[in-house]
């Protein structure tokens, strides 16, 4: 019997019947099939085996138990293998052992076929809609076997995907999954509907007096929803700082050495966000206090950043709590955007932002992860390591409207400067290579070395280079060739030159 018809890499599928079966014992001994599971076989696939099975799963499942519902956690990863297994549920399984072939095994139980709310699978099949997978996921049947994983989720689980869908879908996206309750709940044990209807509730204001398993559904209750991927990629940042011996670099030589630096710290700061002037105009803004008639606000974000960076007191305040770090944050940008009222200085966003197409923490979870981010990265005690870590989450929170990447920039500076370690200037020749490190964590590529290299790069060019006036400053930032765009840098393979 062939199920699948055509040329395809993952060949054709056909189950073996009594007029079949020698055929194909004959064309898998030619090497034109491939045998996935007694008197079944893919012909003419030129995939490995594994991949074969994964491409018919569909056909293979509708072909044994028809119009089966993919469910359990099967119904939580949309459709998709949960640790190489396959969960379904049928009124009537006509097999009801499961069925193992390469990379994958299938595994049915008796339960209800498609119900409202459920969605249509190719060949035929259903995926539980969302109130039935959090219903079945609430809580296991029995204790599985040994080498056969849970088929359900548990209560954590369920509780972290409440999370997700008042997230993503609001008051509405839980209203509708009460509905669907509603509609689904006889078909299922009225413990697991409670358990689902209750949390339900709870997000909509109706709190149940239950102890949660979930902490991202916990927060969120209590008005601190937190992003946990974000504290995931911090967390693992976190662990590899752990693992790299700290470089103290103290600023030594007094104050006359690093006389120029807030300035140029400042004047780099602000060109690297597209608020570009020449160096010595920036001077006159920031020394001199001149403001250009045509471009008041920008003159104002170089002469507020310089305001912050050169003061003592303000480039060396760092947080001492979750608590004091909002506080902080929310003076330092009010300050810094205070001559841009359309980027509500001193405010944390409303409205989702987003570097070409990454989106950053949601509105709604900004506070909870800068508070538990914060917390998350109060085991490191290095100051350069700890300037890494604040770099990172405020750049990842994106808290504000406008002006993150300064704000994330002055406080990573203010956790070195409070030490008397030397604060770090990236300079416009080294943005990409900054913008990579922060991407390649976003990205999950590894877990913030290049981040850490790159940062430790830029403080060991400041510590080199000489901040004593502005004219030996800038002729050695030339020399080096600190102002060139970093674009064409690249394009021409030029690099930031570090002083020997």
């Amino acid at each position: 019997m062939n199920v699948a018809q055509g040329v395809h890499p993952a060949g054709r599928l056909e189950f073996a019947t009594e007029t079949t079966r020698s055929r194909l014992s004959r064309q898998r001994k030619s090497g034109r099939a491939i045998r996935l599971a007694p008197g079944l076989y893919a012909l003419d696939a030129t995939l490995p085996p594994e991949k074969v099975a994964y491409q018919h799963r569909f056909a293979i499942a509708a072909h044994l138990w028809p119009g089966a519902v993919l469910c359990d956690r099967t119904g939580l990863s949309g459709g998709e293998p949960v640790d190489g297994w396959l969960f379904l549920c049928h009124p009537e399984p006509g097999r009801r052992a499961d069925l193992a072939v390469p990379g994958l095994t299938f595994s049915v139980r008796i339960g209800p076929g498609q119900l409202p709310g459920d969605m249509a699978m190719p060949s035929g099949l259903f995926l539980s809609g969302r109130a039935r997978a959090l219903v079945e996921n609430v809580e296991a049947r029995g204790r599985p076997r040994q080498g056969k994983p849970a088929r359900q989720a548990g209560i954590a689980v369920v509780e972290d995907q409440l999370d997700e869908q008042a997230r993503d879908g609001g008051a509405g996206r839980v209203r509708a999954l009460l509905q669907q309750l509603d509609v689904i709940s006889g078909h299922f044990s009225e413990r697991s509907v409670e358990v689902v209807r209750s949390r339900l509730a709870a997000l909509v204001g109706t709190r149940p007096d239950a102890a949660f398993k979930s902490a991202k559904f916990a927060a969120r209750l209590e008005g601190q929803p937190y992003d946990e991927h974000r504290l995931q990629l911090l967390g693992r940042l976190v662990d590899y700082l752990h693992t790299v011996p700290p470089v103290p670099r103290p600023a030594l030589g007094g104050a006359q050495r690093w006389q120029w630096l807030p300035f140029f710290e400042s004047y780099f700061s602000n060109f690297i966000e597209g608020t570009q002037f020449g160096v010595d105009e920036a001077r006159r803004i920031a020394i001199d206090g001149e403001v250009p008639a045509a471009r008041p606000q920008d003159a104002h974000d170089v002469a507020a950043t310089y305001r912050i960076a050169s003061d003592p007191e303000l480039a060396a305040a760092v947080p001492v709590s979750s608590a004091d770090l909002l506080d902080l944050l929310v003076d330092r940008h009010a300050t810094l955007m205070a001559a841009r009222e359309d980027k509500r200085p001193g405010q944390f966003k409303e409205q989702q932002n987003y570097a070409g197409g990454y989106a950053f923490v949601a509105p709604e979870m900004v506070l909870g992860t800068l508070r538990r981010g914060f917390e998350a990265m109060s085991s490191i005690i290095d100051p350069f390591q700890r300037a890494v870590a604040i770099m990172l989450l405020l750049t990842e929170v994106h808290p504000f409207d406008d002006g993150n990447g300064r704000i994330a920039r002055l406080f990573a500076n203010a956790e070195l400067s409070t030490a008397g370690q030397i604060r770090i200037v990236i300079p416009t020749v080294f943005r990409n290579n900054y913008l990579a490190g922060l991407v390649g964590v976003s990205n999950g590529a590894g877990n913030g070395q290049t981040l850490h290299s790159v940062l430790d790069f830029a403080q060991r060019w400041t510590a080199a280079a000489d901040w004593r006036s502005y004219e030996a400053a800038d002729a050695e930032l030339k020399a080096g060739n600190a102002y060139m765009d970093s674009a064409i840098a690249e394009a021409s393979g030029v690099r930031l030159r570090l002083r020997s």
